[in-house]
């Protein structure tokens, strides 16, 4: 962090209705002067052990929102969706150094989206509903990520004061093969729709997992069909090259 060797990525997030790009989530990257680009896994689980994760998570949120705002006029109605870790949300003053960094660049709240595993609630869950509380309070969108795989009981889930579910991608990815999967697919979606929440599909990869979760009547989706996690120049390209054909697929919005 100290060196500036950390570089963020980003993969957009289309709505299922019409292929507009509504949201970028950010992925952090190292650049290593030894061992080259390291991804996540090689040296957040670390970050996480220790005190290093807070400078991490203000890092990648401050950059995010930064060079978001340097897209200019092609990014101005994108949300920015940063992960953030339990750990985060175990310090007292998380949400008002998210407020401040959002008053700082003049960001208003609801362009940020604050993603959170379900995992990563499980270590002190009233701590983190009223973390996430004031967040929401504050403006600040609420995503569970990589829903079905941890340990939110439905009566918990129903407390959290979330805006968003995403599906995890194990699900979506073989859910043309995996009658179960699929089945957990569409009850996520509904689960979600009842509760009013937008559901996000996460890891579509073909144009038929696509047209599938399109089926399902899930909101958003999210992977390598639509655009492959990038740097923000190639971003800019890649919204202006979706803007001009209408969407990322030019046949994105007759699909369903």
């Amino acid at each position: 962090i100290a060196a500036d060797q950390l570089v963020l990525h980003y993969q957009p997030k289309a709505t299922l209705s019409d292929g507009r790009t509504e949201a970028i989530e950010t992925l952090v990257r190292w650049q290593h002067p030894v061992h080259g680009l390291l991804y996540p896994d090689r040296f957040l689980p670390l970050a996480e052990q220790t005190d290093v994760i807070d400078a991490l998570t203000d890092w990648v949120l401050r950059h995010a929102l930064i060079e978001t705002q340097k897209l200019g006029p092609i990014g101005e109605d994108l949300a920015v969706a940063v992960n953030i870790s339990g750990r985060n949300l175990a310090r007292s003053d998380f949400a008002s150094r998210v407020r401040a960094v959002l008053d700082e660049l003049g960001v208003a709240p609801a362009r940020l989206i604050i993603e959170i595993t379900e995992t990563a609630l499980v270590a002190d869950p009233a701590r983190a509903a009223t973390m996430l509380g004031e967040l929401a309070a504050a403006g600040v969108q609420v995503s569970l990520d990589d829903f079905g795989c941890g340990q939110t009981s439905l009566g918990y889930l129903s407390a959290l004061p979330l805006h968003e579910l995403k599906i995890d991608k194990s699900f979506v990815m073989d859910m043309l093969v995996n009658h179960t999967h699929a089945s957990i697919v569409r009850s996520i979606v509904d689960l979600g729709h009842n509760l009013g929440l937008r559901v996000v599909g996460e890891g579509v990869e073909t144009e038929r997992i696509l047209q599938t979760l399109g089926a399902t009547g899930c909101d958003v989706a999210q992977g390598y069909f639509l655009a492959r996690p990038m740097p923000a120049v190639n971003l800019r390209d890649w919204l202006i090259a979706s803007r001009v054909a209408g969407a990322p697929s030019p046949t994105f919005a007759d699909q369903f």
